[in-house]
């Protein structure tokens, strides 16, 4: 049997062969999904509509309710008329990346498959296709990032199970962290040349480790930040 990690693994390779083969096909499927969220949804929003109709035809992406058409080659039509698709319906809250990747996913999968007409969850959404209308449905779903699952984690060991155990937590690892880099910085002198060399690989490597985790953390805060504005927005 298939482990999830190797399935995983065949599956991101099979994203990857696509990527390739339709390179240009893709690029401007990221450019209509680019147009999507900075052009066309915001003014949805505004005027409090949250939800957009995507018509496919010859002459372009028809969306509704703003009759607003995106041109489009025919190797777009085609794309979309090779899986069976003549509408797509979407939250105007989603973002560009979220449907580039279930775009991917979708061409992968076609639309015949189990999953996209029982409904996909991947991605921070689901995907639903129904093949008597040939529509694709992508709603927006709020999703727990790995790393808020690991924030939530701490608190939910601590004896403070909420945020005040991080500004508690602070001080010692503040501390401890100071503590080791100026312990560093004293005994580097005297060690020798090859170590200083193997110390500042391995101090540059943790230190690129600390950033990419910090920025991660502080993208899955202001998602989860967010998420509450919209909700907030939506019950006013």
């Amino acid at each position: 049997m298939i482990s999830n990690g190797v399935k995983k693994l065949l599956w991101k390779v099979c994203l990857l062969k696509d990527a390739v083969l339709k390179k240009r096909l893709y690029t401007e499927l990221k450019n209509i999904a680019n147009s999507l969220e900075q052009d066309i949804f915001p003014k949805l929003v505004e005027k409090e509509i949250m939800q957009a109709s995507v018509e496919i035809t010859e002459s372009g992406l028809r969306v509704n309710p703003l009759a607003i058409t995106i041109s489009i080659s025919p190797d777009v039509t085609t794309f979309f008329q090779e899986l069976g698709i003549s509408e797509i319906e979407m939250d105007s809250i989603l973002e560009s990346n979220q449907i580039m990747d279930i775009f991917r996913d979708v061409y992968a999968l076609k639309t015949t498959s189990p999953l996209l007409i029982d409904g996909y969850k991947a991605y921070c959404a689901i995907t639903k296709f129904s093949p008597d209308s040939k529509r694709l449905s992508i709603r927006y779903l709020y999703c727990e990032l790995d790393y808020s699952k690991a924030i939530r984690g701490i608190k939910e060991r601590s004896r403070v199970k909420d945020h005040r155990i991080f500004f508690q937590k602070a001080p010692f690892y503040g501390a401890v962290s100071g503590f080791l880099a100026i312990a560093m910085g004293i005994l580097y002198p005297y060690l020798p040349a090859w170590l200083h060399i193997l110390l500042s690989i391995v101090i540059g490597i943790a230190i690129g480790i600390i950033v990419f985790f910090v920025f991660q953390v502080l993208g899955s805060l202001e998602y989860d930040k967010e998420y509450l504005e919209k909700r907030l927005k939506e019950k006013r």
